[in-house]
């Protein structure tokens, strides 16, 4: 069973990053701390941060040629049933670049791949909204030999996200296990394999990634597959970043 982070390290937004707490809470889903999104100058509530559009170009300096340029989320101590995406990334070759746009919007999503590890895509087959306040919690069913979401209500504590996986849902002994999870502007970020009867509660403060490697969105990734994988950390205030990679090191400029 994955652990919550600390309440410590939940309430801390270290420059707009992404830790996620995840629990596996069973048949009942159990209230949860509530987790501040606060800057390293101040904070800023859920609304403000979905507000903002983000911005990071990629630049390939280095002699790769043949890999993408990848975005992904990470949580610090992650646990092993928690799998982080590639979230955004598109090929980069040589002297080239790349920009990827997004806002601070949150998402549920489920695939179709239960048995997850680096390299396999969580195969996406649904993606809804959600909303840290009033659309928080979201149901997941088995039905007709299909997975299908409910519509997201509210009712999870607040800074947090749940899915409530009901008893049809198939899990690690069944050939139909999935994917559940959550996600930013519209694409995957972290999912944990399906199981029935079991409520999985994510705990939010958003920390992106830069890196380079041979995955396709929705795949799953781990720094030790990935080219000199690289925190990006936006001071407060900034909303666009420019990352220069030379083969060996990144650097980074904001405005």
């Amino acid at each position: 069973m994955a652990g919550k982070v600390s309440a410590g390290r939940r309430r801390r937004l270290v420059a707009l990053g992404l830790t996620v707490g995840v629990t596996l809470l069973g048949a009942a889903v159990a209230p949860a701390a509530y987790a501040e999104a606060g800057t390293a100058s101040g904070s800023r509530g859920g609304a403000d941060l979905a507000a903002t559009s983000y911005s990071v170009t990629i630049i390939n300096n280095s002699a790769i040629d043949d890999e993408n340029a990848i975005v992904f989320q990470q949580q610090p101590s992650q646990p092993s049933d928690v799998h982080s995406l590639a979230w955004l990334s598109k090929m980069c070759h040589a002297g080239t670049s790349v920009t990827f746009t997004w806002d601070v919007d949150y998402n549920f999503v489920w695939g179709q791949t239960g048995i997850l590890k680096p390299g396999v895509n969580y195969d996406a087959g649904q993606v809804i909204p959600a909303d840290l306040d009033t659309a928080n919690t979201v149901s997941l069913s088995y039905i007709d030999d299909g997975f299908e979401f409910g519509k997201p209500t509210s009712g999870a504590a607040g800074g947090s996200l749940v899915v409530k996986q009901d008893d049809t849902v198939p899990g690690p002994n069944s050939s139909d296990q999935g994917s559940v999870g959550i996600g930013m502007s519209g694409a995957g970020t972290f999912v944990v394999p399906t199981q029935p009867a079991t409520g999985v509660e994510f705990e939010i403060t958003p920390t992106y990634w830069l890196a380079f490697g041979s995955y396709l969105p929705g795949t799953v990734v781990t720094e030790d597959i990935l080219t000199s994988p690289y925190e990006l950390q936006f001071p407060d205030g900034e909303t666009k970043a420019t990352a220069t990679f030379d083969g060996v090191n990144w650097s980074v400029q904001f405005g």
